[in-house]
């Protein structure tokens, strides 16, 4: 809604409505209580809006889940990656340490190797060793 005061004391409303602009003029009176309807409406309006959330929207642990997602499979993922760093949290901390140069610093093989001075070959059979040890403690 936009609104301008004419000189003779009336005021010119452009209203936008779906179907189109509709200007109307009307006399100053008339015009402060559009102003003042207009203003309960949108209060009223943003008060409502405030007060609906869905609670579809948050996981058990109150993370917000995304519009597309399976909320069951959101709270099995989670499950499983609370399982999986119990699990990380049971190895030997050199194999905690190889672990996260691996898959949280994305480092190659060949560049963990050379900083530890060791073949690439042995860094892939301790890797080998962590994911054994791994599924053991998962299918406790």
């Amino acid at each position: 809604m936009e609104i301008s005061d004419a000189k003779d004391g009336s005021m010119h409303i452009k209203l936008h409505q779906p179907t189109g602009i509709k200007e109307i003029t009307v006399t100053e009176a008339s015009g402060k209580e559009i102003i003042e309807l207009n203003r309960i409406e949108y209060n009223d309006n943003h008060r409502e809006t405030r007060r609906h959330v869905s609670l579809e929207a948050y996981d058990p642990y109150g993370a917000l889940v995304q519009d597309n997602a399976d909320p069951l499979q959101e709270v099995i993922n989670k499950e499983e990656m609370d399982q999986l760093h119990q699990s990380i949290s049971q190895l030997k901390p050199a194999q905690q340490k190889l672990l996260m140069k691996k898959f949280w610093d994305d480092m190659k093989q060949i560049d963990i190797a050379n900083e530890e001075g060791v073949s690439k070959m042995a860094i892939t059979k301790r890797l080998q060793t962590i994911k054994r040890r791994l599924k053991k403690i998962l299918q406790k």
